[in-house]
């Protein structure tokens, strides 16, 4: 048992979990069209992936796509960061990804296969 303190804890990040409704269509999107490195598990349910240093863990355990809509609703954001951000757009169009906001350049928001929402910034525009 540790003494309480006026110090602030520290919580260190690993991985955002994301329980989606459909494992293959979201093992789809995440490795084949957002280029997720695929990580090695134990063989059971879930899957995993690096995006960057970034470890994202999908669980096939909702029952439904997410209620909730940009920009009306709070919500946690998956920010990432590409090289080209025009290139991007296409890729992403090509794959029929949906655009929630195309925003303007620097930056454009997509939703994953249950709605969650992703940001997308140009890499380079970031100070």
């Amino acid at each position: 048992m540790t003494e309480s303190t006026n110090t602030p804890l520290r919580f260190d990040a690993r991985a955002i979990t994301i329980h989606c409704t459909d494992l293959d269509r979201s093992d789809r999107f995440y490795h084949a069209i957002l280029g997720g490195e695929i990580v090695p598990t134990d063989g059971g349910l879930q899957r995993r992936y690096r995006l960057g240093k970034l470890e994202l863990i999908l669980l096939p355990n909702a029952e439904a796509v997410s209620p909730a809509t940009f920009p009306i609703h709070a919500m946690p954001l998956l920010w990432l960061e590409v090289a080209d951000l025009s290139a991007t757009t296409a890729w992403l169009t090509q794959h029929q990804v949906t655009i929630v906001d195309p925003g303007d350049d620097p930056s454009l928001m997509i939703a994953d296969p249950d709605g969650i929402v992703i940001e997308v910034w140009a890499r380079a525009s970031r100070s």
